[in-house]
């Protein structure tokens, strides 16, 4: 069962989306995440793509995050965001947006929003299909010297590379997981 690590929720345990279509990351991965993001997250703007239980978003929102918007799609993972953000009480900086991905996502372009740091958890078995779907759009959401990190099953490495925005600046395997991070490239900012 998830949980929150550090911050003002610390402790709290958070509430699991019903079935076998969620794996929520490790707490060993989302410590190491924290871990290698240090005191930078204070202040952030959050992305959350394939938000499943929330964890990610609200242990940023819990390490003092400004604002955390998780995308989510399944029913069952929508609503136990929704408990989680109670549970934790840390409503304020949340925001929750139930349904397609790239509708969203498009949205937000369109928007002119960016951010600090956008997290990427694509179901495994679809990471390659998803992530060439998000290649064009997922640049133009980051401010500069921001972060996308994207994680991955360490069995089918990530084909996409971002050749043309991203650049790919550490990855780090935590068990059956891979977490690679990108920035913007000089020339892109």
């Amino acid at each position: 069962m998830p949980r929150i690590i550090a911050g003002k929720a610390k402790g709290t345990r958070l509430v699991a989306p019903k079935g076998l279509g969620s794996r929520p990351t490790s707490d060993r991965m989302k410590e190491a995440l924290f871990s290698i993001l240090s005191e930078r997250v204070e202040g952030f703007t959050i992305l959350d793509v394939f938000s499943g239980s929330g964890q990610i978003a609200l242990e940023a929102l819990s390490r003092g995050a400004q604002k955390a918007v998780m995308i989510e799609k399944d029913r069952d993972a929508v609503l136990a965001i929704r408990q989680n953000i109670e549970k934790t009480r840390l409503s304020e900086g949340a925001v929750l947006l139930p349904g397609d991905y790239l509708r969203h996502l498009k949205a937000l372009v369109q928007e002119g929003v960016r951010f600090d740091l956008i997290y990427v958890d694509p179901p495994w078995k679809l990471s390659d299909e998803v992530m060439h779907s998000l290649d064009s759009i997922l640049p133009k959401l980051l401010l500069p010297n921001a972060f996308l990190i994207i994680e991955t099953d360490s069995k089918a490495p990530l084909e996409v590379m971002f050749d043309t925005a991203l650049t790919r600046v550490r990855g780090c395997q935590y068990g059956s997981g891979v977490l690679s991070f990108y920035q913007l490239k000089t020339d892109s900012k």
